[in-house]
């Protein structure tokens, strides 16, 4: 299950980091090494929200909405950040062959939309 998340998040870095609304919050990643490590970070938070485990360590906790904060997120770019995941969901349902894949994207969504009104709950997150 992590190869099948990792490469979700693979396909959606690469729109997110060359999008004209928020491409620009991924130049932190100087080097292709610091994008990689970022995707092995992001994927096991991904992992434990769509399964409830990890199937590496955890280095450090995860602080999603402090992480966030730091960017300075404008209210638009979280809508274009979730337009985004959408359609890497859905071009995964479109061509990838695997036997979950259909509810995979399903609760995916629905951990995006919770995360969502996480965020929009606290307007401190929005620049």
């Amino acid at each position: 299950m992590r190869e099948l998340i990792y490469g979700v998040l693979e396909s959606f870095y690469s729109l997110a980091t060359k999008d004209i609304l928020i491409g620009y919050h991924f130049d932190k990643f100087s080097t292709d090494s610091e994008l990689q490590d970022h995707l092995e970070r992001i994927t096991t938070f991904w992992e434990m929200q769509l399964t409830g485990s990890s199937s590496r360590p955890i280095e450090k906790p995860f602080q999603l909405l402090f992480t966030h904060l730091q960017l300075n997120i404008k209210k638009g770019e979280l809508g274009r950040w979730i337009i985004l995941f959408h359609q890497t969901l859905d071009s995964l349902v479109a061509d990838v062959d695997h036997p979950n894949i259909h509810e995979l994207s399903r609760v995916w969504k629905m951990k995006i939309a919770f995360f969502e009104e996480r965020f929009k709950s606290h307007p401190q997150m929005f620049h």
